[in-house]
């Protein structure tokens, strides 16, 4: 019996899933990397690269189930109506040759060439990671306060207030 309709639309969240998005080219269009799933069903979004002269695409880093994410990142998953689990944003640097995501609060760092992935440490749960333009140093949110490379550049002792984010009113 073929599966309904409206099975079909949920288990592939509206036919999104599978589908390539948040794509960034490199300066000289010798390198693309997005974001995709494994399959049409799979709700685990993995970074994918792409040479534009052959056409061959590779996977570069593989997504992980999300299972404690932090408010901030539940609030901007909202915000982005983001059904899927995984890598869901990343930053790169000027050359698309490094990548940092963000995954359950820890922050990674990816040679889009070689595929080495490393956690870079932060004092807590991290939100919103950034690479400089040289792909050297990443900054990063924890607890409203400004982190790079894990150390402390800017932040309050009042919990309204923080840095490095826009408030929910004004991201919505």
């Amino acid at each position: 019996m073929a599966e309904s309709f409206p099975r079909q639309h949920a288990r592939t969240r509206g036919f999104t899933l599978g589908r390539p998005r948040n794509v960034t080219v490199a300066p000289d269009g010798a390198r693309v990397l997005f974001l995709r799933s494994r399959a049409g069903d799979d709700p685990v979004t993995c970074l994918w690269a792409v040479d534009p002269a052959t056409g061959e695409e590779r996977l570069v880093a593989t997504g992980a189930e999300d299972v404690d994410l932090t408010a901030e990142e539940r609030a901007r998953r909202e915000r982005a109506r983001e059904t899927a689990s995984g890598i869901v944003s990343y930053a790169v640097d000027d050359d698309l040759a490094v990548v940092t995501y963000v995954a359950g609060g820890r922050v990674f760092r990816v040679d889009v060439d070689s595929g080495d992935t490393a956690e870079v440490a932060f004092p807590g749960p991290a939100f919103d990671a950034r690479l400089s333009p040289s792909g050297q140093r990443v900054a990063a949110v924890v607890a409203g306060a400004l982190h790079v490379d894990g150390e402390l550049v800017v932040g309050e002792d009042d919990p309204n207030v923080t840095w490095g984010l826009a408030e929910f009113v004004a991201a919505e």
